[in-house]
């Protein structure tokens, strides 16, 4: 027991020490934990979004908040936090007055900025291409083709004022010491006219989006001593579609292909061709696989590793004729004095049947030209029209002119 003793006493002062020094440290540490305030503080909280118009975007960068409270009651600063109400916003600039939740036993002294200058632009959709940069070089005695990617193009959604500077999105493929070709996916990047990134002014926005947001890229590598020539797919149909439809658009994709093989005999194609593709009974649009196997190649040429080639039919009805009863001619340049007729007249137009069924009157134009002509009646005067895309109008129409001199108006 006496040794016990001796051993417990050594050191004592610094042992006494080791034990307030933890008692310290543990009751920081729990300062540290309790996120409460119970006093007059000043603090940033987080600024929250609502009722965001859908189809509004902030293109600005959003200010941080401080706030000074009066907290009685030891409220967690994670259940503070500032606001602001976009009801009703419109593009443009605006100033926004900041808001506060109140727990119950938070006073709020003062908010700093007490409104907010935020800037809105409309979203707006645009179908860009996709260009991809090949970085690196193969291993030695190797070479690179070119790429193929998949999609072509992608959907991007975003603020009309940067979608305005974006003319493509952008790809990269690393092909450092490759020495086979290479099938990666790769995310799409966004870069302006300048081929300089784009970016959300707040990096807490995201205010780009693609869909798809990743693509598929074909690099080919192949050996030096190959030589490489890209040529055109041409496609040929068999066969009729269903009753009442018709093959609207036959499209090879891709509409290229690489060959490889001896320079001579590549020198001889000029054009890979889809044959005998049958489209018989097809009532709707259709993607078909074109095995390779099929395609009759001169010895000593191939496809690139990974080549896939399919036929995309797109199937659609028929046009159709439709005739619109009593639209209004409207008479231009009459002559001084002279007064028209009112003319009417029942118009065929042809076209896809969701084109044609759409129209409304007030979709044709039809006019004629009274330009030097006396008064009377004028037969067979040509009318002159303008219709939507897509549609246009069955023979050449002619209505009865009738003019009426100025004493005949009297």
């Amino acid at each position: 027991m006496q040794k016990i003793s001796e051993i417990l006493r050594r050191n004592l002062e610094f042992k006494i020490l080791s034990i307030v020094l933890a008692v310290i440290f543990w009751l920081w540490i729990n300062s540290q934990v309790d996120t409460s305030i119970s006093t007059k503080n000043s603090l940033n909280v987080p600024l929250d979004i609502r009722n965001q118009p859908a189809n509004l975007v902030i293109v600005s960068n959003i200010p941080p908040i401080t706030v000074r409270i009066n907290n009685t009651q030891g409220v967690s600063v994670s259940d503070l936090y500032a606001y602001v109400d976009l009801t009703g916003a419109v593009p443009g600039q605006h100033s926004f007055e900041v808001k506060m939740n109140t727990p119950q036993g938070v006073t709020i002294e003062s908010i700093s900025p007490k409104t907010v200058i935020l800037t809105l632009d409309l979203v707006k959709d645009k179908i860009l291409p996709v260009d991809v940069s090949i970085t690196g070089k193969p291993e030695k005695g190797f070479v690179v083709g070119e790429y193929q990617v998949n999609p072509s193009v992608v959907n991007v959604r975003g603020p009309t004022s940067i979608l305005d500077k974006l003319e493509s999105v952008s790809g990269e493929v690393n092909v450092t010491g490759a020495k086979e070709t290479m099938r990666v996916a790769r995310p799409v990047t966004f870069k302006d006219i300048k081929n300089e990134g784009i970016f959300a002014p707040d990096p807490n926005l995201k205010s780009l989006n693609a869909f798809p947001d990743t693509v598929e890229v074909l690099v080919p590598i192949y050996p030096q001593e190959l030589a490489s020539k890209t040529v055109p797919i041409r496609v040929t149909t068999t066969g009729q579609p269903a009753e009442g439809m018709m093959v609207r658009m036959v499209k090879p994709v891709p509409s290229y292909v690489q060959l490889l093989g001896d320079e001579e005999a590549l020198n001889q194609i000029q054009y890979i061709n889809l044959s005998n593709v049958d489209v018989s009974g097809m009532s709707s649009t259709r993607s078909i696989d074109y095995p390779l196997n099929s395609i009759s190649l001169p010895s000593g040429v191939s496809f690139m590793e990974g080549t896939k080639i399919s036929v995309l039919v797109t199937i659609g009805p028929s046009p159709i004729d439709r005739t619109m009863r009593g639209l209004n001619v409207e008479i231009r340049n009459i002559p001084a004095g002279m007064t028209a007729e009112r003319i009417t007249i029942d118009l065929t137009v042809h076209g896809f049947p969701e084109a044609v069924n759409a129209l409304n009157a007030e979709d044709i134009s039809l006019w004629v030209d009274a330009t030097g002509l006396e008064a009377g009646s004028h037969p067979n005067t040509t009318v002159y029209w303008s219709v939507p895309a897509g549609v246009s109008v069955v023979g050449e129409p002619k209505v009865e002119l009738v003019l009426h001199a100025p004493e005949e108006n009297e």
